[in-house]
């Protein structure tokens, strides 16, 4: 099931998701998927490569930018949700770079309690509070 976004996509992340939207049974179908989605000062997506089930371990391509000259940091993460439907929030990835400036990172993640739903969070801070996010599923 589609969940709903938090907030509204715009920007790049609009037009990457535009391209490349799959629902979780296609992404299943297909091993690949995208999340991603832009708020006040941070845009952001993930690509989850060898989703083919909540027991995978899937491959994960993290691109964080900086879109505004205000002065505060961005951080993306990803989210997952258990079969219980529990949501994990796994850990924050920073880019403290500036206005105008993108990080990217791979990783991987699995969960014994399984990924039966994964997105990303995109969020502004100013130190460890949280000004501003949205959410995306994929």
């Amino acid at each position: 099931m589609k969940k709903r976004t938090v907030a509204t996509c715009t920007g790049a992340a609009a037009l990457l998701l535009a391209a490349f939207a799959t629902s979780p049974a296609q992404a299943q179908a297909a091993e690949t998927a995208y999340a991603g989605c832009t708020t006040t000062g941070a845009s952001g997506a993930v690509k989850i490569t060898n989703w083919h089930g909540p027991a995978a371990k899937v491959g994960l391509e993290f691109n964080l930018s900086d879109i505004s000259p205000d002065d505060h940091h961005v951080r993306i993460r990803l989210v997952s949700e258990q079969y219980n439907g529990k949501r994990v929030n796994w850990p924050w990835r920073k880019n403290f770079g500036g206005s105008g400036t993108t990080e990217n990172w791979t990783s991987s993640a699995s969960d014994d309690a399984g990924l039966f739903e994964i997105g990303v969070q995109v969020a502004r801070f100013e130190g460890e509070k949280l000004l501003n996010s949205c959410t995306d599923w994929a």
